[in-house]
This record gives C-alpha cells, structure tokens and sequence, in this order.
C-alpha cells in the first residue's frame, strides 16, 4: 500500500518535518479536546434529544386533539345532513285549517308555538302518531317512527305528545285530574 499523504509531501519535499510534527500534534489535540468534550457533549446530546422528543409529543398530542375535533365536526355535519334528507323524504304536508279552527298549540323551550293544522291532524298529534319536528328553521311534521329515528340525531327539534308524556305530567295530588282540558280551548 501507499504511504499517506504527509510523508509523501515530506520525500517531495514539500512539506517540512516540522509542518508535519506541527500538523500531528494539532489533531492530538483536536482528538484530546473532542474526549474531554465528549462527556459534556453527550450530556448536551441528551438533555436535546430529550427536548426534541418532548416537542414532538406535543405536536402528536396536538395533531391528535385537532384531529377529533375535525372528526367531532365531520360527524355534527354528517348528522345534520342525514336529519334533513330524513326530514325531507317523511315530511307530511301540513293541511290548511278550516277558518273557524284554532292552531295547534305545543312548547320548545318553554315557549308555547302554535302551528295552524286541520282537525284530521290536530286528533292524529294529540294521539302521539304524528310529531312535530323544529330543525334548521323548519317546521315539520312526520310519523312516529321517523320521529323515533330523528330523535336518536337531532333529540331538542323533536316535539311531540306521547301517553307517556301525559302520564308524567299529571300530579297525583291533583283534584281536577279527571277533568281534561280540550286541545282547541283557547284562553
């Protein structure tokens, strides 16, 4: 094999021995340097390493919160896109009232609405197999099932008068329970 490259400029006589024995004993040096710094250098290498890990996990957790988040979203929107085709497939067209005949009268909220309907659907609501439904600024009405349906997607538009709903609104103690109240009385 070949000699290295300093003794091949120092037969050439390039280089001088001295340059040489310079040039040696500044990578000892450099390589002493390196050995001693070694040990602090690992220290500093695992005290960033330990940073670097810590920041990308709290990059991941982040990445992973936004990402419910978009997930939460994408599902509020895919329920509400589901709740109007339901809606708009099952609608029941609400038939015009007689002149003489008083609205419908229900609560959202605790505020009561009046919806103008004929007597055929005022009877088949305040039996519980029609319901009213109140979404994206729409009043409608719909069955009982699609009802059922809707309420498992959109469970506050839901407005309707069950025997169950009867039931738990009577007191017990109520001296006038076997008086009912017609659905037409107006006051």
């Amino acid at each position: 094999m070949g000699q290295s490259l300093q003794d091949q400029l120092l037969k050439a006589g390039i280089a001088k021995p001295k340059q040489v024995k310079k040039a040696r004993h500044d990578k000892a040096r450099r390589n002493k340097a390196a050995r001693r710094a070694g040990g602090k250098g690992d220290e500093e290498q695992q005290k960033l390493s330990k940073d670097v890990e810590a920041a990308t996990a709290a990059k991941r957790e982040a990445d992973r919160k936004r990402a419910q988040a978009a997930n939460a979203e994408r599902e509020q929107r895919e329920r509400k896109r589901q709740a109007i085709q339901i809606i708009n497939e099952h609608r029941i067209a609400i038939e015009k009232p007689e002149a003489d005949e008083p609205p419908y009268s229900y609560t959202v909220k605790g505020k009561i609405r009046r919806l103008p309907v004929s007597r055929d659907q005022r009877r088949r609501l305040a039996d519980g197999r029609l319901a009213i439904v109140r979404y994206d600024g729409q009043t409608s009405l719909v069955d009982v099932e699609t009802a059922q349906r809707l309420e498992a997607l959109i469970p506050k538009a839901i407005s309707r008068i069950t025997e169950a709903d009867k039931a738990s609104e009577a007191d017990p103690d109520d001296p006038y329970a076997g008086y009912e109240v017609p659905d037409d009385l107006m006051w």
